[in-house]
């Protein structure tokens, strides 16, 4: 495997873009990167969750400025994560150019967000999904649960001791999530449990969700934060929690990155996707599922401790075998 590179082309969110990057190059593989948007400014992404066709130029001399910079350059693997902005006809003059190349494409949003990204599957050589309900309905998409890095595995070998909070919640406030805390959390906060929650919302999603989704008509922009915990930020409140809320988007029924990194970092977990108890490290002592539940459930189950599961699995949802599938050109059905 010496020598051999790959072009990776995926979102700069949480730096996961630079741990991807760097478990690539402890397989044995060079790596060019590249945003799969033209722009980190908060107006360009705004625009191209609301309205992508207005951001059609730029993509485009983007999607030219890539292939003008990698035109010389021989890949083994084109690998692409969610292709949000790029089009069918794009990525076939990307493999026009890159004829050796395997193309792997991994979707870690629902295709129930970004149908479009159905028409992408039959160009790539292997696609996967996080979404086990997207696999079950697509002819050659194949099931990959998401994964967690080094750093919360580090935090799952620390000692128990007593933390700051009982329920932690670190999320983007989609309307289902938003209205749902609303509800819950002061309940919670009222029988002395200790809640941390920071919900982040892009400043122009804010204010077109004050304007046209109802569940933000009364919604204050003091609820919310415009910038993004760092990771850091996220490890050092995830050290001080003994349990995760984590809330799946609506339209979503994969497992998300919080709950795969919940797992790594030995928490237990409140969730409201039902699909965990299909799940090989589902335990119902660690993880408790809010489809019909009451608050003093909620109550005993923060006083449990954390029951430890098999290595194996642990191992199994690391970044290094999940670089380990990605590069692997055989079929399998580890997740199944």
């Amino acid at each position: 495997m010496n020598n051999k590179k790959v072009l990776y082309i995926g979102t700069p969110i949480f730096n996961y873009h630079e741990k991807i990057v760097s478990e690539f190059e402890k397989q044995g593989y060079f790596v060019d990167y590249y945003n799969d948007r033209p722009s980190e400014s908060s107006f360009v992404k705004g625009l191209i969750k609301i309205k992508k066709s207005l951001m059609s130029s730029l993509i485009q001399r983007y999607f030219d400025k890539i292939m003008s910079e990698t035109k010389e350059e021989k890949y083994d693997l084109v690998f692409i994560i969610n292709c949000k902005v790029f089009t069918p006809v794009m990525i076939k003059q990307l493999r026009e150019s890159q004829k050796s190349a395997r193309f792997v494409l991994y979707m870690w949003d629902s295709l129930t967000l970004y149908p479009n990204s159905k028409k992408l599957i039959p160009i790539f050589d292997k696609s996967y999904s996080f979404d086990l309900d997207d696999c079950d309905s697509i002819d050659n998409l194949y099931f990959m649960p998401l994964f967690y890095c080094k750093e919360y595995e580090e935090v799952g070998k620390e000692n128990a001791q007593e933390r700051k909070y009982d329920i932690v919640s670190v999320c983007t406030a989609h309307p289902n999530r938003y209205k749902r805390m609303n509800e819950l959390f002061p309940k919670l906060e009222s029988k002395g449990i200790r809640v941390f929650s920071y919900m982040f919302l892009n400043k122009l999603q804010f204010v077109y969700n004050k304007m046209f989704v109802p569940e933000f008509k009364g919604a204050k922009s003091g609820e919310f934060k415009f910038i993004p915990l760092s990771e850091q930020e996220n490890i050092d409140v995830l050290k001080k929690s003994n349990t995760v809320f984590d809330m799946q988007h609506n339209r979503q029924s994969g497992l998300t990155m919080r709950t795969i990194e919940t797992l790594g970092a030995k928490r237990k977990m409140i969730t409201t996707n039902t699909n965990i108890r299909k799940y090989d490290f589902y335990n119902e002592n660690n993880i408790f599922v809010m489809d019909k539940y009451s608050l003093e459930e909620i109550e005993q189950f923060i006083k449990h401790k954390y029951e430890p599961i098999s290595e194996d699995i642990y191992t199994k949802y690391s970044l290094h075998s999940w670089i380990a599938t990605i590069i692997n050109e055989e079929d399998n059905n580890y997740f199944r």
